[in-house]
């Protein structure tokens, strides 16, 4: 039988070592062709093919090659390595411990048996695996990470810890390790640890998608968004199909960015009634500052409209930046100053030359008094304005109405479905709540009410308030509740109002809705009694009481 040389084999690991594989598998094809019963040029040819991804091609080779040499461990070794790959682990697990037959003290294989077992959820068996790997090799970094895996898995989140530090001593640039770290003490609340680990493993190896994950989500709970946004982008710059990535982007966005921002952006009415009280009130000696910059809008209005000079502050760093972008976008970045700070936070002197003439927002909720609003303003009036200045809007009120109708009801309350009683269920969802559909009719049971009215232009200080409202009945039918909405007295002309009756393709601000406890049927003559309150932050009705007719 024809034997390979020894200087064959020497050429054939040197173009290994120096990465050459291309080389080295044409050379190891041409040992099988001609020494087809030599196991080298078989297990030299699988080994090469596993380096370079291809544990397909690799199989045929290492399986011809443990044909040929039974009794080596390392040829078993590397087959259940590769079919490993192929997610043969009942296989590999056989080949595996071929090789431990054969060789006891094989500490590698050893490991390999743990990262089998662990995947087929032996996680008992498998720390054992590692742990004989560590008594024939106590410096052996992969058998103590992958201990530390296991750990994780158990149940055991300090140990885990343990374990990979101590494979961090003996091999201090084992990114993985450093990666699986930072996962360990996220989970443990250890936060700025855990950021430093997975920074640590990207100095290592910069492209690992994890990695940046992994960091970004420290980061999040940290409270440092922007950064932490920042990376969960580079994780999918290098692997565009992480579904981590997406969510963390996802999830920051939708608590930065609220997906009211774009349909308040592009509704006609408001935008058409916020144009207008700036066109009246703005000259060109006017000083405009907003609160709440938002994508912008407003404050561009202002310029377009010849205002002297627009300030507008916004609280999100990464709004306030988009912001700025849209401003310059515009060519409005030399009259439209954007301020990355809270209103509170706004200082005559630093960030506005002098007080304002006109102070403009738009930082109202469904209900009016969200995103602190009355506390902004009062605050604004009294530190940034002056004394006879302008407020757009100039007053806002809550409104609301008695209401019914078949279809929204089904949509905020269970009856009778399918045969069954299930009434019970209204317990446990909640009285109040936002009517997001436009398409389902409102009936109007009442006329309008104004619950509560701010004059932002004219008072100084609004305080919480408490009263009894009593609501005369205008139609008959069946009541599911009370239905709040806003209006906006923008100057002494113009309103906005979003009214129950008026459907709207598009809208941020959404009606409300305070359901009772039992639908009534009611009809003229008859009067619903209401506890109205509020608390400077939020509204709420409370069913009180009918009046007969």
């Amino acid at each position: 039988m024809q034997k390979i040389s020894p200087q064959e084999t020497n050429t054939l690991g040197t173009l290994v070592t120096k990465g050459r594989y291309a080389e080295a598998a044409t050379l190891a094809q041409t040992m099988t062709v001609r020494c087809p019963q030599d196991a080298f040029g078989w297990k030299a040819l699988g080994v090469v093919f596993k380096q370079t991804g291809r544990s397909a091609d690799a199989l045929a080779p290492m399986q011809e090659a443990a044909a040929l040499e039974p009794g080596d461990a390392e040829v078993h070794f590397n087959l259940g390595s590769i079919l490993g790959d192929l997610g043969r682990l009942d296989e590999a697990e056989a080949s595996i411990r071929r090789a431990l037959q054969i060789k006891p003290d094989f500490f590698e294989a050893h490991c390999l048996l743990g990262l089998a077992l662990s995947y087929l959820g032996r996680l008992d068996d498998a720390a054992a695996s590692y742990r004989r790997a560590l008594h024939t090799n106590p410096n052996y970094a992969e058998a103590h990470h992958g201990l530390g895996a296991v750990l994780k898995e158990l149940g055991q989140p300090n140990e885990a810890v343990a374990s990979y530090r101590r494979a961090l001593r003996i091999n201090p640039n084992y990114a993985e390790a450093h990666v699986n770290l930072s996962v360990a003490l996220y989970g443990l609340g250890q936060l700025e640890e855990a950021a430093a680990s997975a920074r640590r493993a990207l100095q290592i190896k910069p492209g690992h998608a994890e990695a940046h994950i992994n960091l970004a989500n420290a980061l999040k709970e940290l409270g440092r968004i922007d950064e932490a946004l920042s990376h969960f982008r580079k994780a999918l710059d290098i692997s565009p199909s992480l579904p981590a990535a997406r969510y963390g982007i996802y999830f920051i966005l939708n608590r930065l960015v609220p997906q009211w921002h774009v349909p308040m952006m592009n509704e006609p009415r408001r935008n058409n009634a916020y144009f207008a009280a700036l066109k009246s009130a703005i000259t060109p000696d006017s000083d405009v500052f907003e609160i709440g910059t938002g994508s912008g809008l407003l404050a561009m209005m202002a310029a377009k409209l010849g205002a002297n000079r627009v300030t507008t502050c916004e609280a999100v760093p990464l709004i306030a930046k988009t912001a700025q972008r849209i401003v310059t976008d515009n060519g409005y970045e030399k009259s439209v100053k954007v301020i990355c700070k809270q209103s509170a936070d706004v200082n005559v002197g630093e960030d506005l030359p002098q007080k304002a003439d006109i102070l403009v927002s738009e930082i109202f909720s469904s209900e009016l008094l969200g995103e602190h609003v009355l506390p902004s303003i009062e605050d604004a009036k009294r530190r940034l304005l002056k004394p006879q200045g302008r407020v757009i809007p100039a007053a806002g009120s809550i409104m609301i109405a008695v209401f019914g109708g078949y279809d929204l009801g089904r949509n905020l309350k269970v009856e009778d479905s399918f045969g069954f009683k299930l009434q019970h269920f209204n317990s446990i969802v909640s009285e109040k709540q936002q009517i997001r559909r436009d398409d389902l009719d409102v009936e109007m049971l009442s006329d309008d009410t104004e619950a509560f009215r701010f004059d932002f232009e004219n008072s100084t200080s609004f305080p919480g308030q408490k009263k009894m409202l009593r609501i005369p009945i205008k139609n008959s039918g069946r009541c599911h509740g009370i239905i709040q909405w806003i209006r906006l007295q923008m100057d002494k002309e113009v309103v906005f109002e979003n009214h129950p009756s008026e459907k709207s393709s598009v809208s941020n601000w959404q009606r409300c809705a305070y359901v009772f406890p039992e639908s009534i049927d009611v009809k003229p003559g008859q009067v619903i009694v209401v506890s109205a309150s509020h608390n400077r932050k939020v509204p709420w009705f409370v069913f009180a009481g009918i009046e007969p007719g």
